[in-house]
């Protein structure tokens, strides 16, 4: 009775903070160009935060890279039937910024969120985005953070909500935010032009 107990304390206490445990199927992604920090496996929903994103280095995937042609970010939203949702509105915000907190606004797209689905973003011309930028829900259509956003509970260090877009905050895990994004190649040094014009 007592594990019962400080289990319902526990999970009360996770839904007082603004998100609830889930346990949901893994998610296939196979485009290789996809940048995530998630790990597939959603655990959490939540709708804590008024603004909640993703910082995304290029680094992390192409080592040296400064820069990164955002084609579309993706998002997973999740209606719980005992956290009902005030709207399924909301807004999408691609941003430079470091790690600190989104600095530059690139894009903001208003969509109405999908029930645990695959919700995407395209630009039909890439923006092209600094090899620091972030993609983030912005909750200000909504009374209390809705829609909620799925999570996994291995913390990257990438995933964070702020309610002020002044004190940026790390989450509990990662979101489910992810972009597709073209990395470019490094470019090409002196020497290696200099040894391109001696072979032709």
């Amino acid at each position: 009775m007592k594990n019962v107990i400080a289990i319902l304390a526990v999970l009360s206490l996770a839904a007082f903070a603004g998100q609830v445990a889930v346990n949901l199927d893994p998610i296939q992604r196979t485009d290789a160009d996809w940048l995530v920090y998630d790990d597939g496996t959603a655990q959490w929903l939540t709708w804590g935060g008024m603004y909640r994103g993703v910082w995304f280095n290029t680094e992390d995937f192409v080592p040296g890279e400064t820069s990164a042609a955002v084609e579309e970010l993706e998002f997973w939203f999740y209606h719980h039937s005992s956290y009902p949702w005030d709207t399924s509105d909301t807004y999408i915000e691609l941003w430079n910024g470091d790690a600190m907190a989104p600095v530059t606004q690139l894009d903001q797209t208003m969509i109405t969120a999908i029930h645990y689905a695959p919700q995407i973003i395209s630009y039909a011309t890439p923006i092209v985005a600094e090899g620091n930028f972030w993609g983030f829900q912005n909750t200000e259509m909504s009374a209390g953070g809705w829609p909620a956003i799925l999570g996994d509970v291995a913390n990257s260090g990438h995933s964070f909500f702020s309610d002020d877009f002044i004190i940026w905050e790390p989450w509990t895990g990662d979101y489910f935010i992810s972009a597709l994004a073209t990395i470019p190649a490094a470019a090409l040094d002196n020497t290696t032009w200099g040894s391109l014009k001696a072979t032709f």
